[in-house]
């Protein structure tokens, strides 16, 4: 009668894990089919307005494998023997513009 119950409950625990993860695929389908459908709708809309659709960079491998090559290269880096100057300030002097005539700039 043990075994019987033993196993029932792993036949139950079984069906449960089978239900859990054939909900779970079809969780999966519907997001992938809710961005494909968003991804149509947005380049539908573009090309309506005229514009070409655009495909989102975000750039991030690229910024990384950049910052890699320099960190790599040591680009960012002094040379060994360069030393920082102490002391050494290069000033301007400062003069002030005439205002435009006839257009409209800062603080009108």
């Amino acid at each position: 009668m043990d075994s019987l119950r033993t196993v029932a409950a792993l036949a139950a625990s079984l069906l449960l894990r089978l239900v859990v993860v054939a909900f779970s695929l079809v969780f999966l389908a519907s997001l992938v089919v809710a961005g494909l459908f968003a991804a149509l709708v947005l380049s539908v809309w573009a090309l309506l307005r005229g514009r070409r659709p655009t495909v989102a960079d975000f750039g991030l491998f690229r910024r990384y494998r950049w910052t890699d090559l320099h960190t790599r290269t040591g680009a960012w880096r002094s040379p060994r023997g360069a030393s920082r100057a102490s002391g050494e300030v290069i000033d301007v002097q400062a003069r002030e513009l005439p205002p435009r005539q006839g257009g409209t700039g800062p603080g009108r």
